[in-house]
């Protein structure tokens, strides 16, 4: 064995060691690293979930607190009993709570109550009757607001003090105090989370320290997540983690695994190479006989420079006729020179100094030997050579003629551009595929067919079905498969084939053409994506999801499958894409469309089928399932703002809910009932959802409504409708004037009146309020005209107009000519616009008002308060008159929020130049508070019912 192949065989081996160790090494460094940014990523979240949950816990410990105050019964005999009864109560139902006492106003305990479960105490059943030893507590506590103060037990462990005086204005009733027990609170705020292994420390930002977890540490240093601070009953919080180093390390185990595999591979690399070389050897031993002993065989032997011919074996007389021994007598140069074959002298050479064998086809022409063609192989056999000839004229020729063929059709085949040919057995492996495949996949044809399960990304399911339409004598049609290509794209590629039968018509083989179809695939599937697709969203479309949803009714009718229907209505859409633009309003779709999109899983639909409309079908749950995951969509949806323009902006989404569960329902029907309840779900406060129910009530109050529906488009035909009128008084002026508001009541089939809270609902759902207003309008101003007298005597008439309206052009377009063609003094007649629509539509309302004004017709903001409630809105809308929310007016005597909420409209509105207008004025009390505070004027049943119109006019006759 040589020196160089000796080191070939040690050196090798370490390289490979090293570099696959160097490689593992970096791996597991790298996955270590990885691991402690998920660990942290982790805490971090934890940290964000616990505070959350301490902060919900004290709200709602708040509010319970809150509502035992605001219920104290002043005239209760036994308050004891009743202070009692509802602390027992409340424990019973919300944990955390270490004691609940009552204290007088001279700081004595007058009862305590204690939780049933097992807690750990401050205070015990003896302190009742004893002076509470905390005046300072009670000190701040004397008042409205409440106060908090942290003690400890005389084992250390941290309490929550927490109370206030239960009515400042009847301070003989008391106190009510609540003692907490933190670390209890601490312990239930992350007792649910499955990461039990992470530290927690709460800290006041002002006082103590407090641990809760397994082998805390104590130093700071060790708690790398902390939160924000945050506020728990009064007082700040901080909240830190610490994640202890976990026991079990990826990365190591990585690298050591892998140190290990190394190891082993150079262990097996260099038996390999050792085993090849001894293998080299032997077979230099044995080559020269075994392969001699085939053809005719010449030994040639060594003298000076020159080789002579000392044996030629019976094969070699044949193929030299007899006249071999003629060759003794001649240097193998000079035979060779004989023979025009001279240039094999140098191969002569090469092979005595390299011991490698030489051999090759020659073309030989002379008398002296019989063959044309030969192949001649030179080998070394000691310091002799040995050179075997064959005798291969006849397969020359006819390999030769073969070349040429097969030449002519590879060059044919190969030339087809993205395409090539292929030949594959009865099993569906290839054994034959021409150079055409490299320029589709980058991979050598033999490649491919030694490794095509590398490249074949799937298998026909159908290849059974075509084998038998081949055997048959029929062609299939063609297929597509998709195919890997070398730089990892994945190609389409489609296969015909042709059976290969042998002569007594026996199926052997398939052969055929393929061609790449990538591109025409790829835009095929573009142009399907894209007609089921919504190009905003990505989401999958109306058509789509109506054919989506037919199928799924199929399945559910057969029992193969159950879902729930949600059909969702983004609440304040409108608002963003009229004040901000169409480009803002597409990316608050694209924003809201992902944020529903991590509520969904593969399982579930979600889709975009209008402008701000979703739906989302939630396969194999329960209702009650799809109605707790609606719940956290919500609080996300409540908890998110769209920024755009320095401007935000708060969404919602008002749900409507259906189980996909009776039988005979189209798609149609479907949808309309989730519309229905979305509808009522927007009409019960917005982001929220309500569910429908096909109950024998629900079908009678559908039918009601279709009913209600019907004879509404009637009496926009036939005038079925009748105008009322309710007065508004001059709180300031005992002199009246008449001056109201037009109101809308539908006559129904018996004659009677239909509320309007049932048929607007359904006219807004139906988008139909445009009609209504204009109907409104026109007749209003056609009993004017026909009224002079009592147009004479009129101040003010003022008119509703709904959100619809003010987005429709040519509306005002009539509007203003049916003006101008009456002649009813526009002084007289005032428009009235609800804040919500007014802002919703801020755009559309500027113009429409600006249009009307022009005219000199006035306007009013209605339901000021209720909606957006923006000052900065109303300081950009030309509106004359603010009409102050009635839920503020009603119980302003005896609400103080509500009546400096009416207050501070009314200041606000008067500083700008516009009059107040008070609505739902139900008594006398609170029109002397209106009249008190300046409002201008009032509406209400304590002022004026609603009457017809009609009934109107006549009484002012007669009283002129």
């Amino acid at each position: 064995m040589s020196q160089q192949a000796q080191k070939r065989i040690y050196f090798t081996p370490i390289i490979l060691f090293g570099l696959l160790a160097t490689f593992f090494i970096s791996v597991g460094a790298y996955l270590q690293e990885q691991e402690r940014a998920v660990e942290r990523n982790k805490a971090e979240n934890l940290s964000v979930q616990v505070v959350a949950n301490l902060q919900t816990m004290a709200s709602e410990r708040h509010q319970a607190m809150e509502s035992l105050m605001q219920n104290w019964p002043t005239q209760e005999p036994n308050y004891l009993d009743w202070f009692n009864v509802q602390a027992i109560t409340l424990l019973s139902i919300q944990r955390g709570y270490s004691s609940l006492m009552l204290v007088d106003q001279q700081g004595v305990v007058k009862w305590l109550v204690r939780p049933q479960y097992s807690s750990e105490q401050y205070w015990d059943n003896h302190i009742v009757g004893q002076s509470l030893s905390l005046p300072g507590f009670l000190y701040h506590a004397n008042g409205e607001q409440y106060f908090s103060q942290l003690v400890s037990n005389d084992k250390g462990r941290h309490f929550l003090l927490y109370g206030r005086m239960i009515s400042p204005q009847e301070p003989h009733l008391g106190y009510v105090m609540a003692s907490f027990d933190l670390q209890a609170w601490l312990a239930m705020s992350n007792g649910q989370i499955v990461e039990q292994h992470y530290h927690f420390l709460l800290t006041d930002t002002s006082l103590n320290t407090m641990t809760v977890g397994t082998n805390a540490p104590s130093e700071d240093t060790l708690f790398p997540i902390q939160s924000e601070a945050f506020n728990v009953l009064g007082r700040e919080w901080r909240l830190q983690l610490a994640t202890p180093e976990p026991a079990y390390r990826g990365g190591l185990l990585v690298t050591l695994v892998g140190l290990v595999m190394s190891l082993l591979a150079t262990i097996v690399l260099f038996k390999l190479l050792k085993s090849a070389m001894n293998l080299d050897q032997s077979q230099l031993r044995y080559k020269t006989a075994s392969e001699a002993a085939l053809d005719a065989l010449l030994i040639y032997k060594q003298e000076g420079n020159e080789y002579y011919l000392v044996e030629a074996n019976k094969i070699a007389n044949q193929l030299f006729q007899g006249d071999v021994c003629l060759l003794k007598d001649k240097p193998l140069s000079e035979q060779l020179r004989t023979f025009k074959q001279d240039h094999i002298v140098a191969r002569i050479a090469e092979v005595v100094d390299t011991d490698a064998p030489f051999d090759d086809y020659i073309e030989v022409k002379s008398r002296l030997i019989k063959p044309q063609w030969l192949k001649v192989q030179i080998v070394r056999a000691g310091r002799d050579i040995a050179i075997t000839l064959r005798d291969v004229t006849e397969r020359f020729n006819a390999q030769q003629a073969l070349l040429k063929s097969e030449e002519k059709y590879r060059r044919l085949i190969d030339g087809l551009y993205r395409h090539f040919v292929y030949t594959k057995t009865l099993e569906q492996s290839f054994v034959y595929v021409s150079n055409g495949l490299y320029s589709i996949l980058g991979v050598p044809a033999d490649t491919f067919c030694a490794q095509q399960s590398r490249y074949l990304s799937e298998v026909p399911n159908d290849a059974s079905t075509r084998l038998k339409a081949i055997k048959s004598g029929e062609n299939p049609a063609p297929y597509r498969l998709k195919l890997r290509a070398d730089s990892g794209e994945t190609k389409v590629i489609e296969f015909a084939d042709t059976g290969v039968f042998d002569e007594r018509g026996k199926l052997i083989a398939i052969e055929g053409i393929a061609r790449d179809v990538t591109e025409e695939f790829a835009l095929q599937e573009e142009v399907t994506y894209q007609a089921s697709h919504d190009q905003l969203t990505g989401l999958m479309n109306r058509y789509a999801f109506d054919h989506y949803l037919t199928k799924l009714i199929g399945k559910v009718n057969a029992g193969e499958a159950s879902a729930v229907m949600c059909f969702i209505d983004m609440d304040r859409f409108k608002l963003v894409n009229d004040s901000c633009g169409h480009p803002a309003g597409d990316r608050l779709l694209k924003e809201v469309a992902n944020l529903f999109a991590e509520f969904v899983n593969e399982n579930d639909l979600l889709a975009r089928i209008g402008g701000d409309e979703f739906c989302m079908i939630f396969r194999n749950l329960t209702l009650e399932q799809v109605l707790d995951k609606l719940d956290r969509l919500l609080q996300h949806i409540a908890a998110y703002r769209f920024t755009v323009d320095e401007k935000v902006f708060f969404v919602g989404a008002s749900i409507g809910v259906i189980d996909i569960q009776q039988p005979g329902c189209s798609a149609a029907d479907l949808i309309k009932a989730a519309d229905n309840a979305c509808y009522k779900a927007k009409s019960m406060g917005r982001n929220r959802y309500f569910v429908y129910t096909p109950t024998e009530e629900q079908q009678a109050l559908d039918q009601v409504e279709s009913k209600v529906l019907q004879h509404f488009q009637m009496a926009l035909e036939n005038n079925g409708f009748e105008l009322f009128f309710q007065p508004i008084i001059d709180l300031q002026n005992n002199k009246q004037r008449t001056q109201g508001e037009v109101l809308l009541r539908l006559i129904g089939e018996d004659g009677q009146h239909i509320s309007p809270g049932v048929f607007i609902p359904l006219a807004e759902q139906h988008g139909v309020m445009n009609k209504i207003d204009w109907w409104v309008v026109d007749n209003t101003l056609r009993f004017l005209q026909q009224n002079t007298a009592f147009c004479r005597q009129l101040d003010k008439i003022a008119i509703n107009l709904s959100g619809i309206t003010l987005s429709d052009e040519t509306l005002l377009k009539q509007i203003v000519q049916q003006i101008q063609r009456s002649n009813v003094p526009t002084e007289k007649l005032c428009f009235e616009i609800t804040e919500t629509s007014a802002v919703t539509n801020l755009t559309s309302a500027k113009w429409f008002i600006d249009e009307l004004r022009a005219l000199g017709c006035r306007f009013a903001l209605d339901d000021f308060g209720a909606g957006m409630s923006s000052f900065t809105y109303l300081k950009n809308l030309a509106v004359d008159y603010i009409k102050i929310d009635g839920s503020f007016v009603r119980n302003m005597v005896r609400d103080k929020i509500d009546y400096e909420t009416v207050k501070a409209i009314n200041n606000i509105a008067q500083s700008m130049g516009k009059q107040t207008i008070a609505e739902f004025v139900v008594d006398d009390a609170t029109r002397e508070a209106l009249v008190e505070l300046g409002i201008d004027y009032g509406q209400g049943y304590a002022l004026g019912y609603p009457e017809p119109l009609v009934n109107r006019c006549k009484t002012l006759q007669l009283v002129s």
